[in-house]
């Protein structure tokens, strides 16, 4: 792993970090396509390891929601939110005061 794609994870797990303390998201994937049913979701996160369904790609289409794959596995995904277990999906409601979406951006961009 290169000097700047080490920047750009540790960037990524602080912003997604500041999202979770400051902003407001929901775990896993049951909660994820409720939120996405309702039509609050902002963003979709699932973690490298973990197939993503058929429908919650078919529902983030249909609302115009972006789905970013986790650079690492459902557990360290867990503990860069904080919690002692595994975490296959997160889907952000309320970004607050952070640069994920921007973050996101630029990762995509580099990764081109």
């Amino acid at each position: 792993m290169t000097k700047s794609k080490k920047v750009e994870h540790s960037e990524l797990i602080r912003e997604l970090q500041k999202v979770v303390n400051e902003g407001k998201v929901v775990l896993g994937a049951r909660e994820t396509k409720k939120a996405l049913k309702r039509g609050d979701a902002k963003l979709v996160i699932h973690a490298s390891n973990c197939p993503l369904s058929d429908d919650l790609k078919e529902l983030c289409e249909k609302g115009g929601v972006p789905i970013h794959e986790y650079h690492a596995n459902s557990i360290e995904l867990g503990l860069t939110c904080g919690k002692p277990y595994s975490v296959a999906s997160l889907c952000v409601l309320d970004l607050g005061d952070t640069d994920l979406l921007r973050v996101l951006e630029s990762a995509k961009s580099d990764e081109k």
